[in-house]
């Protein structure tokens, strides 16, 4: 009798706690299971049987065999027949999920297959509370007003005070790194663009006056880069390592195209004047132009010599400068003069002079006068954009520069990199202050 109880009594703590029992997450624990297992063979440039898992939209279509799965229903589910071996071959392919994976599956199909992809921003994990060392500055962009910094850090975006150099705020994110950064127009929305590198890539959209994450977006199996946003702040596009270019809108976060115009890695992308056309440079040595209503790759801007990782636009002229392994940078028009050719090398304006290793960040100042070039190694250089004369070298940096920007008046060029130091100087060289995003503690000995 005693026994009877007993085991009653077992079996009803153990249905309290299944039934207290949070729900399987997709975005934090399906998800990652995908990336990690499956996404090598069956990604968008390589669907095996037809099949990506590189997001929840294409894993739930499927493929050649059908739905991956039947909500509430995990016995009919192809996935866990397949994850189990009751469906031959067994998946994955040597590295098959241990039971608690495979009963993680079961239970979300079983509760729903719900996509939380969206709503995820409270399990990204919390940034860290101390910085024993100033995180590298693989991104930064000024709000419109000059009024802050927006710094990249370690899966988290420092919003720094320029007045007093001092951290304002902290967003977190769940991106390992974040490769480019930019505020609209108004200055009121924050685009992120990175991601964990052979993992996943991420968008961050954030209200800035709210301090809240408004769209976080997983968009591939692995990083994305050079994120920029149209200049009537409605569009982002951004590139990536799957050799795509991806365009978003602000507002609702949606993905409106995916591009495939380029045969190599993406690095960095510009829109023109009139937020109608977008230059996308990459790997591939090309600098495209592409008309952002339907998609359509137009032409080459550029004669083909090197690959190319940084662009930036005139302020109100479409022009831009591009730069890459070659060390040269190159200003091109982007309204060619004649009918194109072979080997057409017509709508350059000028190049510059070779710099001391491969071009890293390219900026063009508000005003329009002066273009700054950051390399792999040696001084920031600054030009004067008419004349290609040389105008000031800026010194003191330890490391690479990953990224370049003159504040909205023109007066002064930032530079951030590998160091970790944001410097800020004038337009002759000089150093005018250096600013380090968020405080630093030192190890307990």
């Amino acid at each position: 009798m005693k026994r009877r109880h007993a085991g009653l009594l077992l079996a009803i703590i153990a249905s309290a706690a299944s039934a207290t029992a949070a729900p399987v997450s997709y975005a934090t624990q399906i998800q990652p299971i995908l990336q990690r297992q499956c996404a090598a063979c069956h990604q968008p440039q390589a669907r095996q049987s037809d099949l990506s898992v590189a997001n929840f939209s294409d894993f739930a279509k499927g493929g050649r065999k059908g739905p991956a799965f039947v909500a509430g229903k995990p016995g009919e589910s192809l996935v866990v027949k397949y994850l189990t071996g009751a469906q031959a071959p067994r998946m994955p392919l040597g590295g098959q999920l241990n039971d608690d994976q495979i009963e993680l599956f079961r239970a979300w199909i079983a509760e729903g297959a719900k996509d939380d992809s969206a709503s995820t921003t409270s399990a990204a994990p919390a940034p860290p509370s101390v910085y024993r060392a100033a995180p590298l500055v693989t991104a930064f962009a000024f709000s419109p007003d000059g009024k802050y910094a927006a710094v990249s850090g370690y899966r988290e975006i420092l919003l720094v005070s320029l007045a007093d150099g001092k951290l304002a705020a902290r967003l977190p994110g769940a991106a390992m790194r974040l490769h480019s950064l930019s505020f609209t127009p108004d200055g009121a929305t924050l685009a992120a663009v990175g991601g964990d590198p052979a993992q996943s890539g991420e968008v961050q959209v954030w209200d800035v006056p709210a301090r809240k994450l408004r769209h976080r977006i997983t968009a591939s199996t692995d990083t994305l880069f050079g994120g920029s946003i149209s200049p009537d702040g409605k569009l982002l596009a951004c590139g990536a390592a799957d050799k795509s270019i991806r365009l978003y809108d602000l507002a609702t976060g949606k993905e409106l195209r995916k591009m495939d115009h380029h045969e190599d890695w993406v690095f960095q992308t510009t829109f023109g004047v009139d937020s109608r056309r977008l230059v996308t440079v990459g790997r591939d040595r090309a600098a495209k132009l592409i008309d952002v209503e339907s998609g359509r790759f137009v032409e080459n801007v550029n004669l083909l010599r090197d690959a190319l990782t940084a662009v930036t636009r005139h302020p109100k002229r479409d022009w831009v400068a591009i730069g890459g392994a070659d060390r040269i940078p190159y200003l091109y028009k982007l309204d060619r003069p004649r009918a194109m050719r072979i080997a057409d090398d017509s709508t350059l304006i000028r190049k510059f002079e070779r710099q001391d290793g491969p071009i890293t960040a390219l900026a063009i100042s508000p005003d329009g006068t002066r273009l700054a070039v950051g390399a792999e190694a040696g001084d920031v250089r600054i030009y004067d954009l008419e004349a290609g004369d040389a105008r000031a070298r800026c010194s003191g940096h330890q490391g690479g520069i990953f990224a370049l920007q003159f504040t909205p008046d023109s007066a002064q060029l930032a530079t951030g990199g590998f160091d970790g130091t944001l410097r800020l100087y004038d337009m002759s060289g000089k150093l005018a202050r250096s600013i380090v995003a968020v405080p630093l503690e030192v190890a307990a000995k």
